[in-house]
């Protein structure tokens, strides 16, 4: 463990774990839109951002992928859905071509990526995970429990009980669905 581990119920999303939603978001399962669907997308994506892509080749594309849609699984864990393992193992694989290092500060330790371009942006979103991770505030990151979206979200509800990126769509849309399911069940009965 390379720091303390806390339970910070009020903290606010970081601009790094917004930055992951962002990445994550990128598969627009709803839409049936990907952002990054080809290197030149991922390399383009980087640009937009401020963020020097250098080479993107199909290997490094495949494990933008697998940790995009790695961390899409550990979010969905993380708001009461099953670990898929395979894209756990994925992310896993690609995070094994990605090193970081540990930079130290007067004020503690940081997560450093030891690459560059692409890859140092995806082993930034890596260490993005494991810092939350150990300040507690990682099971706050959570994929939407509508199988059709599963957007990234922050949730910054008090006791951690949100499980829709957003009430006012998926939530009603699953409020509607269980209200005529329901009604359906009792008209049958």
């Amino acid at each position: 463990m390379l720091g303390p581990m806390t339970e910070n119920h009020e903290a606010p999303a970081t601009p790094d774990v917004r930055l992951l939603e962002s990445f994550v978001n990128t598969n627009d399962i709803e839409e049936e839109r990907d952002e990054l669907r080809t290197p030149a997308d991922l390399k383009a994506w980087l640009a937009e951002r401020g963020y020097e892509a250098g080479s993107v080749d199909a290997e490094t594309h495949a494990r933008a992928i697998a940790v995009r849609e790695g961390i899409r699984a550990l979010a969905r864990a993380n708001n009461g859905e099953p670990l898929d393992l395979d894209r756990v193992d994925a992310l896993n694989r690609a995070a094994a071509a990605m090193p970081v290092t540990i930079g130290l500060t007067p004020e503690g330790w940081d997560l450093v990526p030891a690459g560059s371009g692409a890859e140092a942006f995806l082993a930034h979103l890596l260490a993005t995970v494991a810092r939350s991770k150990a300040e507690g505030s990682w099971s706050r990151v959570k994929a939407c429990r509508n199988d059709t979206c599963r957007w990234l979200f922050f949730d910054e509800s008090r006791n951690r009980s949100h499980t829709w990126c957003s009430m006012a769509v998926c939530g009603s849309r699953a409020k509607s669905r269980a209200y005529r399911a329901r009604r359906r069940d009792s008209a049958t009965a």
